[in-house]
């Protein structure tokens, strides 16, 4: 039954908006999940503490400490991040690169079909890249202004 709808919303998505929106969809939520049982990882293995490590251990895993990971790797998960940059800024770069790439894949095949891009599939790809924008770059984008502006007043 899940198949069944899935098939019909990819029908949907592709007859209505010209392009088959619930794989991109999809793999962006995969993705997301994989990069929030990353960072959770991390966080238990930079805090070495809370109910995560323990179901951890009691998985039969071992979690490794802070200091038995790279420092430019932990930093990273902190607040400071290297250089303002954090593991939530990288995922949401690549969340931006992946919609922008699809969406030049999909202008090119349907260009060598000898057709146009809809207008409302450039919509839909641009309001997925402008929601990853205001949502998570937008902080990227400040850390970088607030660090510039410390460093020109020292």
């Amino acid at each position: 039954m899940g198949k069944a709808g899935a098939k019909e919303a990819s029908q949907v998505s592709k007859k209505l908006l010209g392009f088959d929106f619930i794989p991109l969809i999809t793999s962006l939520v995969i993705f997301y999940v994989l990069a929030f049982l990353i960072a959770k990882f991390m966080e238990a293995s930079i805090l070495a503490k809370g109910g995560l490590m323990a179901f951890v251990n009691l998985l039969g895993y071992t979690v490794p400490s802070k200091e038995q990971l790279p420092d430019t790797w932990s930093k990273l998960f902190t607040d400071e991040g290297i250089n303002g940059i954090k593991f939530w800024d990288l995922v949401n770069v690549s969340v931006l690169l992946i919609v922008i790439a699809t969406a030049l894949m999909h202008k090119k095949n349907v260009e060598a079909m000898g057709g146009q891009v809809e207008p409302t599939t450039w919509a839909i790809f641009i309001m997925l890249g402008a929601f990853v924008s205001i949502a998570g770059l937008s902080k990227l984008v400040m850390n970088f202004s607030q660090n510039k502006f410390q460093r020109e007043m020292k």
